[in-house]
């Protein structure tokens, strides 16, 4: 269970308003199996937000929730939690480290927690929740040991756990990519941390904001293949209200450009925009490119969405 008090979730809950979207634009690179490195395992409290900091790296393939080390197989999350199997909630990372470099991870990370204190970050409390690295091969496990003795001196007390991994297993489906599911889920790590990611690695050259448009036939692969993005429809509220496309958002064509500088504050983010008129849907996508968002796509006029309405 996350323990929250009201007052720090409506903080919380605010900031993950301005910040979950931005990974929602998450596409991952891709990399071959002599690209990829070996996977490292990151503990840092709460998996939710250890999980969602790292997939918004450059480089970083693949982002995972799970229970690391502990002393019984196949655990589950209400197992876990009791405090009495020894697991950690952590993070398998995969990464290309022509991207980014293990050393940049490890720092990140550190950059992330508070390394002082032990089964303890935030407001999460318990066995489960203790820090710690884990590796699989000893070239990596001294490298993440020369970087914790550096940060080590920085600090009081250090009390991260660094060792081989012992075991793994992945978490429940509903904890993957919990914060791109429930933006306004707890989260003990901030916007920093948040940014600090999208600035580790190599960057990517910056994107142009054009007019682009995707087909229906298009779109919905990506949707049936759970990619992260955000689907806009710029009908009016009693138009969505009838029946709109699964996931949409309502940002009527008229109040467009107000209302996304708070509920699309990431320009980077992927985003389908549609209307029952294809000139307005076009309309609306000529204004969110004037505003600068640089992957957005106009899904165009949908009538009748062939493939699925939530009324």
């Amino acid at each position: 269970m996350k323990y929250l008090t009201p007052v720090l979730m409506m903080v919380i809950a605010v900031g993950l308003l301005f910040t979950a979207i931005a990974v929602s634009r998450k596409t991952l690179p891709e990399a071959s199996a002599e690209e990829a490195a070996a996977p490292v395992y990151f503990a840092g409290g709460c998996f939710w937000g250890v999980e969602h900091m790292m997939s918004m790296v450059p480089g970083v393939i693949e982002a995972k929730s799970g229970y690391a080390q502990g002393t019984m197989e196949n655990p589950d999350y209400r197992t876990v939690v009791s405090g009495t199997t020894g697991h950690r909630e952590t993070v398998e990372v995969r990464y290309n480290p022509e991207m980014v470099t293990l050393t940049e991870l490890v720092e990140l990370f550190f950059s992330a927690i508070d390394p002082t204190v032990e089964n303890r970050q935030g407001n999460d409390i318990g066995s489960q929740y203790q820090t710690g690295i884990y590796y699989t091969n000893e070239e990596d496990g001294a490298v993440i040991s020369r970087l914790a003795e550096a940060e080590k001196g920085k600090h009081p007390a250090f009390v991260v756990e660094i060792a081989p991994l012992s075991a793994f297993y992945d978490a429940e489906d509903y904890h993957q990519d919990y914060l791109i599911k429930n933006p306004w889920g707890y989260c003990h790590l901030g916007p920093d941390d948040f940014e600090r990611a999208k600035q580790t690695g190599k960057q990517e050259a910056p994107r142009k904001a054009e007019y682009r448009s995707i087909s229906p036939e298009e779109a919905k692969k990506h949707m049936d293949a759970e990619e992260a993005l955000i689907i806009v429809d710029v009908r009016e509220p009693y138009e969505f209200d009838a029946g709109h496309i699964p996931g949409a958002i309502n940002l009527p064509l008229g109040s467009l450009v107000d209302l996304a500088k708070t509920q699309l504050p990431d320009k980077d983010a992927l985003i389908y925009l549609y209307c029952r008129s294809g000139a307005r849907s076009r309309s609306g996508a000529m204004l969110m490119v004037k505003e600068g968002y640089t992957n957005l796509y106009d899904l165009g006029g949908i009538i009748n969405w062939p493939y699925e309405v939530v009324k």
